[in-house]
């Protein structure tokens, strides 16, 4: 499965500022149920890299052109928001993005990102798994760290309800570079990205930002910026405690 070419936006948004967004724009932005009622759905990664963190360094110089590798696992262990893996690469190039991915049970899709030969039936999937194959085996690509994140997605609408952009809120953001073998809805990571109070709001979408919008944004002193959560963890002191938002 791809998704299509995409722009990205990334902000660092404090509670205060998210709490006025979402006033002003409360006829707009609806929650994305395909999480929980609310929106809101744990998030887990098991982000992969080359020995030499290729990924970490292209992230950090802001490379135009660079893919990462990982494994994505929705859901919740009490099963109200159903469980979903998946095993991605997201491809960045210049300020658009795609995303590649299969669905796969997650022990199948650790196995892939471990080196085993694990094939699809559906062309399309054996396309991405033979890229996934190449980037393990060719480039050197493996598990390198577990991130798990609250999130609160929103549908951006127009007045008549046809949805123009996605926007995301991701918070608690802490990570772990031991005992990669994630599960869904993992507790075991540590390491605090973000301070709390603060959160990384993405928005997403195939056309441009309603001026309404990148006004509001402009007036409240938030401008895009490079984040990668992988990037950020990588450059954690050992010691960094957990301080949960």
């Amino acid at each position: 499965m791809e998704i299509a070419a995409r722009f990205e936006h990334k902000f660092l948004i404090d509670d205060a500022r998210r709490s006025e967004l979402l006033a002003r724009f409360a006829d707009r932005l609806r929650p994305d149920t395909a999480g929980g009622a609310d929106g809101r759905y744990p998030v887990v990664s098991l982000y992969c890299d080359t020995p030499d963190r290729r990924c970490h360094w292209e992230a950090w110089r802001g490379v135009p052109s660079r893919r990462k590798l990982r494994v994505r696992l929705y859901g919740t262990r009490d099963g109200l928001i159903p469980p979903a893996t998946f095993v991605e690469v997201k491809h960045r190039d210049g300020r658009e993005g795609a995303k590649r991915r299969v669905p796969l049970p997650t022990a199948a899709a650790l196995a892939v990102v471990g080196g085993a030969e694990v094939t699809s039936p559906d062309p399309a999937d054996e396309r991405i798994l033979a890229e996934i194959r190449a980037m393990v085996a060719r480039d050197g690509f493996a598990p390198a760290c577990v991130i798990r994140y609250d999130r609160v997605a929103y549908r951006y609408c127009d007045p008549r309800g046809a949805e123009l952009l996605r926007v995301t809120f991701d918070q608690r953001i802490v990570a772990r570079f031991d005992r990669l073998t994630p599960t869904a809805e993992d507790d075991g990571c540590d390491r605090a990205v973000l301070p709390a109070g603060t959160a990384v709001m993405e928005v997403k979408g195939s056309t441009a930002v309603p001026y309404e919008l990148a006004a509001w944004l402009g007036a409240a002193g938030l401008h895009p910026r490079p984040f990668s959560k992988y990037s950020a963890c990588t450059n954690l002191p050992a010691e960094t405690p957990a301080r949960l938002s």
